[in-house]
């Protein structure tokens, strides 16, 4: 009799079991119903959520962004926005006219592969020299380029202060006038390279200074002289040079700005003059040619055969 008892409790413990995991089962269908439900649901959310943000920007505007694209030079992100235009609002003016857009896209990028074929051919020699540079908020205008023994600046008066060069040395020099919008501008700082085939490698940058002062009280600090504040005045003339030694000016060589507003104004009573400009713009130690067509200007080059 407790033999039987026994294999009864058993049965009803595996009837138990066997409705413990039917039941598992189906909670777990349920749940991977579920899943399957929300997953879907975020699916739709998202993209229902990139149709708003793409919606947001209508055609004007991206043909219009498109334009603006092409003129930067930024042609595949112009193709892009066309691309967009296209997909989402197929029947709009804008799509219908985007193609004398992508005809100048293609042409521009034809007259850029010819003008990167004749900068490879010509190499620095392609490069156009110039005396004027826009950087950010500057103007900036160089003028009288001079090789010789002595580097004058903070001129007063009838004097000047001046560095003369050592042995074996000569001062490369210029004239500088800024025009800036701004009250307290940061400045570029121009420098010197030696060509060799294509291939230009940094010499040394050129030291900043002022042209001149009103007088010599003015150049001690004893008042103001609005002539070089920028606060006071929108163009200030500096004077600057560099030092470099006479076997690089035997060869090729050439004055170079990067597009970059690094110099600070800086003020300290006990010198004379109390005001300068001071840091340092950092320079890659070679350039080639590709590197002007955004980043560097060419202020001139000397002795390229």
């Amino acid at each position: 009799m407790k033999h039987f008892i026994w294999l009864f409790i058993g049965f009803l413990a595996l009837v138990s079991c066997e409705n413990n995991q039917r039941e598992l089962n189906e909670l777990k269908k349920q749940v991977d119903s579920l899943t399957r439900a929300v997953s879907e649901k975020d699916s739709m959310i998202a993209q229902l959520n990139g149709t708003i943000v793409k919606l947001q920007c209508p055609a004007d505007q991206r043909i219009a962004k498109a334009k603006s694209l092409v003129d930067e030079g930024k042609f595949e992100q112009a193709l892009g926005e066309i691309r967009s235009l296209k997909e989402l609002f197929p029947n709009s003016t804008e799509a219908n006219s985007s193609s004398i857009l992508i005809e100048t896209i293609n042409k521009k990028r034809e007259e850029a592969r010819k003008e990167e074929e004749r900068i490879k051919a010509l190499g620095f020699k392609a490069i156009k020299e110039s005396s004027n540079f826009k950087i950010g908020y500057n103007t900036i205008a160089i003028g009288s380029i001079s090789i010789g023994n002595r580097f004058t600046f903070d001129s007063y008066d009838d004097s000047w202060f001046y560095k003369d060069a050592d042995r074996g040395t000569k001062f490369v020099s210029a004239q500088m006038t800024v025009t800036s919008t701004d009250h307290d501008p940061k400045l570029p700082q121009f420098a010197i390279y030696k060509i060799a085939g294509g291939k230009m490698t940094l010499v040394d940058k050129f030291m900043t200074r002022f042209a001149r002062w009103r007088d010599y009280g003015a150049y001690l600090g004893n008042y103001h002289d609005s002539s070089n504040d920028f606060a006071k005045v929108s163009t200030v003339k500096f004077k600057i040079g560099v030092q470099v030694d006479n076997t690089v000016l035997a060869g090729a060589y050439a004055i170079i700005v990067k597009k970059e507003n690094k110099l600070y104004s800086y003020y300290d009573r006990y010198r004379n003059p109390p005001l300068s400009y001071e840091g340092s713009v950092d320079y890659p130690q070679t350039l080639s040619v590709g590197d002007f067509s955004n980043n560097y200007g060419l202020v001139k080059c000397f002795n390229l055969k």
